[in-house]
């Protein structure tokens, strides 16, 4: 902000001039706020090779993943074909042996 306090001002022109010197810290902050918001929220163009190279293998990892994770789900909720644990001939369950 500026040097001056506002019980200093004079006449009309120091008004005046302290009005121009929060014009332009205000246009200084608007410019510095619109860079950062450009920079958060806006995709930097993927031109080099090497960083769409990365783009592809991030991109593709996640889709393993996520496709890991589905089947992962089918196959603990009952959409594939479960088999019964077999146990030893003779032999109880842990739990089976506490209650019996």
């Amino acid at each position: 902000m500026t040097d001056q306090p506002l019980s200093e001002y004079k006449s009309l022109d120091d008004i005046r001039a302290h009005k121009e010197a929060l014009r332009k810290v205000l246009q200084r902050e608007r410019q510095s706020m619109k860079t950062h918001w450009d920079g958060l929220f806006h995709k930097p163009d993927a031109n080099l090779p090497s960083r769409r190279i990365s783009t592809l293998m991030t991109t593709g990892a996640s889709v393993f993943d996520g496709i890991i994770l589905v089947w992962k789900l089918y196959n603990r909720f009952g959409g594939g074909k479960r088999t019964a644990k077999k146990t030893k001939k003779g032999s109880k369950g842990f739990l089976a042996s506490l209650f019996s």
